[in-house]
Parts: C-alpha cells; structure tokens; sequence
C-alpha cells in the first residue's frame, strides 16, 4: 500500500509529531507500505524514520501568534510559494500513485494549495482514497463552524473525501455536533480516540536518568512544544524555582523548543544558569521518553503533549495557549472537568499561583488519573479505516512520469 501523508505545520511540532506517530505504525502493522510525507516542518530532519517511510521538504510558510502566515526563508511573494508549493505536492501524488492520502486538519491544505490535487484524484485517479484527519478540538464551535462554511471546506469533504477520522472522543467533545457538520459529511465522520504512543517505542526512565545526570531525585518536566509562544511559561517557571525551594530531590528539565526566539533563549539560559538542579535544552527527540521518566508534566494544551501525558498517567500542570484559537484553552478545561489535569489560565499565571499549583500537585498522594474516560486506539482505528476503504488492495501501476514532459495541470490561485 501507498500512503501519502500532508501535513502543513506553519507552527509548533505538533502536527509533525502527529502525522509521523500515524505514519510509523500504518509503516509497521500495514505490509509491504511505503509512506511518503510532504511537510514543510523545519525539523522534519531531525526525527529518525524508519524503513519505509521518505519525506518531500516543503518550502517553509510560517504561522505567526496572531495567525499571518508568512514566507519564512526564501525571497518570495506569498502568491509564488504557495504556486510552487502546490506544484511540487502534484507532482509528487501524481508519480508516486497512492493508494491512500492523509491531510492534516486543513482540507484544502494552506492558502487552496492542495486544490489541484484533488481535482487531478477526483477526475483522474478515482481509486486513491481520501482521508480528512482532525484533532480532538479546532477553536470554539461558532467560530469554526463560520470559518468552515465561508472556506467551503464542507462542500469540499462531501465533494473529495472518503473519511473523516478525528483523533478524539465523542463523549468528550462532540466536534462533529458542535460545529454544526451537514448530514452528509456527518457520515463521514469517524472517531478514533485519541492518539498513544506504543511503550516499545520509549526509552526507559533509567536510560533518560542516565543521559540527564539524575539518579533518584523526581523530576518535573517542563515542555512549550516548538515554543514560539512559551515565553511566558519558561519565564515564570524560572523565578519560581529561583526564589522557592522544593527540595534537593528535585530536579527541573525544560525543553524551551527550538523555535523560541534568540532574545528569550538568551534571557531563559541567564537565568537557567542561576537556578540549581534545573537542566536546560533546546529540543530532543525522545521528548515521549523524558514524560514518560517525569513526576510532573508542566505543559501548554496542545493535542500531543496533553494525550501523551495522559497515556502515561503523569500528573499535568497545563497553562494552555488561548490565541489565536480557543483550542488548547478548551482541551484544558474539559481534561480539568474530568480531573485529569489541573489547569492555570495564563492571564491568571503568576510566580505565586505556579508556585502553590506546583507545591500542591507534590504534595497531593500520588493516583492513578481516570483516564478510563478516554480511549487511547486511534492508532488501530486508523488502520482500521484505511484497511475498511481498501478490502481488496491492488497497487496502481507506476506511473508513467517523465520528467520535462509532464502534462499536470498548473496550480491557480483562481481556483
């Protein structure tokens, strides 16, 4: 089976985290597959992927705070990236053939720019099999229900898509019913639960206790995802630990991102460097296997971070982004409804009120959250689906591509 997977990332690693979780257990429970990603993560380069599994680069757009997507690097209108960009994805599905396609959140990718894909499946290669993936939670109901309708994307899921998994559960937030999805594309609807890492794939606390230089002291995890808007976080976590004494048997790890800017990289390393016990990096690629090792996971709200700490039953302090979207703000506030975590507002985050959540959670007997509430299957659901749509899988020839002679269609912007 062929399987291609897009995915935007404009901001963060969470979609990159994501789709690549997906992609290494269809590689792995799905014979003979061969997976293709088309990103334009800036960090796509430094997860290791297994045997099967390539990716296309993508030129990058990013995502500012107030939601402006932007061209990061190349000198380039925003009208030419996302023409080059819709190109280069066309080509690419066109010869590689697959059998099956995995988008990311945005039916239509960035800016329409998988317009020209779906047009050349839907008239030309009808047996590829379209799958819509969503997270849990979009922003507010309202908002994304007026967002979708004025974007067409519903129309646009009746029109190409096979399947729309979403990587949540129903009883906890009803995506579907909330933002208001017409009949037909309810019936498209399935979901999954929600994404968990397999423990084989987590280094064990003793081997993360070794590279860290920490024997027996708990430790408290400290993660803002790429961290372009975790100054706050990092900021307020570090004039807590300098001024309140937790103890010598406890040490802090803080995984900034690399997308935090250089002027509070900076300021956090100063700082850093006064506090004892606190040990400081940009990123790591065994971030799953550092919460799994933690005590206490202190965090924004994002889908990865919260569903893999709630997996491994870690007790989360979650101070959630609250713009542009509503998202992690939601997410929080209904894991904190079913006592699954305890969360801060972060116009309400101060040195203080860190300091008592923090001194509270230690202090509190260490429980097993419910996290029976929750199903942890999306992974198998996926397969599930993929394998539903395709019963009786017969791989497509090789395309006959030639490069310099190829007849696809150009991408418009009029489209």
């Amino acid at each position: 089976m062929r399987i291609v997977i897009y995915t935007h990332d404009t901001f963060g690693l969470g979609n990159i985290r994501r789709m690549l979780l997906i992609a290494e257990h269809l590689n792995h429970s799905i014979k003979d597959s061969s997976i293709l990603l088309i990103s334009s993560s800036p960090m796509l380069h430094a997860f290791r992927l297994s045997k099967g599994i390539d990716y296309i680069k993508l030129p990058t757009i990013s995502r500012n705070i107030q939601g402006e997507y932007q061209t990061r690097t190349l000198g380039m209108s925003m009208q030419d990236m996302v023409a080059m960009r819709a190109n280069l994805i066309l080509t690419a599905v066109r010869d590689f053939s697959p059998d099956v396609i995995l988008v990311d959140k945005k039916p239509l990718g960035i800016k329409r720019e998988l317009t020209a894909t779906l047009q050349f499946l839907k008239e030309n290669r009808a047996s590829t099999k379209v799958f819509l993936v969503l997270r849990d939670i979009l922003d507010r109901a309202d908002t994304t229900h007026k967002y979708w309708k004025r974007k067409g994307y519903f129309n646009v899921i009746e029109h190409y898509y096979n399947q729309v998994l979403i990587l949540g559960s129903k009883a906890v937030y009803d995506a579907s019913r909330l933002y208001r999805f017409p009949l037909a594309c309810q019936q498209l609807v399935h979901y999954c639960g929600y994404l968990q890492r397999p423990r084989n794939d987590l280094k064990n606390p003793g081997w993360v206790r070794k590279q860290l230089g920490i024997d027996k002291e708990k430790i408290i995890l400290v993660t803002t995802g790429g961290g372009a808007d975790g100054e706050q976080i990092l900021t307020h976590f570090l004039r807590f630990w300098q001024h309140h004494d937790l103890g010598k048997d406890v040490h802090a790890v803080i995984v900034h991102g690399p997308e935090l800017c250089p002027q509070t990289q900076q300021q956090v390393t100063s700082i850093a460097t006064q506090c004892r016990q606190v040990t400081l990096l940009e990123f790591t690629p065994h971030l799953p296997s550092f919460m799994n090792a933690a005590d206490v996971v202190v965090c924004m709200g994002g889908y990865n971070t919260l569903s893999e700490a709630l997996s491994l039953n870690k007790r989360i302090l979650c101070i959630p982004r609250v713009k542009p979207v509503s998202e992690q703000l939601i997410r929080a506030s209904s894991f904190a409804q079913l006592e699954l975590l305890h969360f801060v507002h972060p116009d309400e985050l101060t040195t203080r009120k860190l300091a008592a959540s923090l001194h509270h959670i230690l202090e509190k007997e260490q429980t097993v959250p419910p996290v029976e509430a929750l199903s942890f299957h999306a992974l198998e659901q996926i397969e599930k689906q993929l394998k539903k749509e395709l019963p009786n899988h017969n791989p497509l020839p090789s395309s006959p591509f030639v490069a310099g002679k190829t007849t696809l269609p150009a991408y418009r912007l009029s489209r």
